[in-house]
């Protein structure tokens, strides 16, 4: 396809206001962004700067920079370029956008996505030396110029809202402040959407977008140590999840496993079969706390540690240890018969059966935690040594004491 060819294939789109067609002509991951770069060549600075006037203002110079984006992209596989044109395709697309109503949402998000796959690749060499991804960074700002030109719209009711768009680009948000590490700054997203009445309720949303929210809901909650409420989220995000994303299944998996271990509700082999990579991290964790080896369980804390760090869930994982050490102290206090009265020194010798080897102080130490905490229901006589345990339900379920 010629340029000129090209600029002109968007005049009925625009006329007829249809988003499909735009959508084909201005993604830059099909069969038509390959078959520009073929065929347009360098686009020169004279001619970005002068894209002439043959289509309503300011198109010629959108459909001008997506053929320079698509051909740094595939002919000069420069990505910094390529984002850079896609960054000015949208400068000048939103002049455009701010007097348009919902039916062209679809086109801004393909344009949204694709300049976060571009920055993404931009910052590939950068990130590995520096750290840094100044891309992305600025790709977040970008963003959050859309999410404020929807959740602004004032111009436009009903169905014809850009407000309908803002659960969608909320998402692409929130998916930028985390891919930079700044996961605080969702708060502000969030806070937008939630204390404007005149936002669409959630469950207006496309299912997809729906899912995504609940996600990062959970996430934020998760991260701040919220369990109920990101479980709740998790668990939303994951029975709605589409059947064929396994990919996303098993990302909302990587946290809600460990809020289950907390109450504990162990995962089944079955569904761990299903995600091998979450196999291979959890059902070392998960056979420990049932059998109560507290020196597994610390061992594989070790093992697992980078990526459990990397994918934030070390804290919750080291806090799940308690139920290993429940079960041993469960254990012992089966092997003495279901006695109220448990010497501190039958503790000490389970943890040293199972190759931790500690004094009787920092015995009497776990076991008060474990009564504070609601792990065991009793108290402990610290004369004699002793620890009493309720006559009723002396070790409750998990998921009845954790808060």
């Amino acid at each position: 396809m010629k340029l000129q060819q090209y600029i002109n294939s968007f005049v009925d789109p625009l006329q007829y206001e249809d988003p499909k067609s735009l959508v084909r002509l201005l993604s830059c991951h099909n069969k038509t962004s390959r078959g520009l770069a073929d065929t347009v060549g360098n686009i020169d600075e004279r001619r970005l700067n002068n894209p002439g006037h043959s289509l309503p203002e300011p198109w010629d110079g959108i459909a001008i920079r997506h053929c320079a984006c698509v051909h740094a992209l595939y002919s000069k596989q420069n990505y910094q370029e390529a984002y850079a044109h896609q960054n000015a395709l949208l400068s000048l697309f939103y002049r455009w956008f701010q007097d348009q109503s919902a039916w062209v949402l679809p086109v801004l998000y393909i344009l949204l996505q694709d300049l976060r796959d571009l920055a993404e690749q931009a910052d590939s060499i950068t990130y590995s030396s520096t750290g840094k991804m100044p891309s992305l960074e600025e790709c977040t700002r970008t963003v959050s110029k859309a999410f404020s030109m929807c959740a602004t719209d004032r111009t436009f009711k009903g169905s014809e809202s850009r407000r309908n768009g803002v659960y969608h680009i909320a998402c692409l948000s929130l998916k930028c402040y985390f891919k930079v590490g700044k996961p605080n700054l969702c708060k502000n997203i969030i806070r937008a959407v939630t204390s404007d009445a005149k936002t669409p309720p959630i469950n207006e949303a496309p299912l997809n977008d729906q899912v995504t929210w609940h996600f990062y809901i959970g996430m934020l909650a998760f991260l701040n140590g919220e369990d109920k409420k990101a479980g709740d989220e998790l668990e939303w995000a994951l029975l709605n999840c589409p059947a064929d994303a396994k990919r996303n299944q098993e990302l909302i998996l990587t946290y809600l496993i460990p809020l289950h271990l907390l109450h504990g509700s162990l995962p089944s082999r079955r569904l761990l079969s299903l995600h091998p990579r979450l196999e291979e991290l959890f059902l070392p964790f998960i056979n420990a706390i049932k059998s109560g080896d507290v020196r597994e369980y610390d061992e594989r804390l070790d093992w697992a540690q980078q990526r459990l760090v990397g994918m934030s869930t070390y804290l919750v994982m080291e806090r799940a240890r308690e139920g290993g050490l429940r079960m041993l102290f469960k254990k012992a206090w089966i092997a003495s018969d279901k006695s109220t009265r448990i010497p501190i020194i039958t503790f000490q010798i389970a943890l040293k059966i199972h190759g931790v080897d500690v004094d009787s102080d920092e015995v009497e130490c776990m076991v008060a935690n474990m009564i504070y905490r609601g792990y065991m229901k009793g108290y402990i006589s610290h004369e004699k040594q002793m620890v009493v345990l309720a006559k009723t339900n002396p070790f409750p379920n998990l998921s009845s004491i954790i808060r």
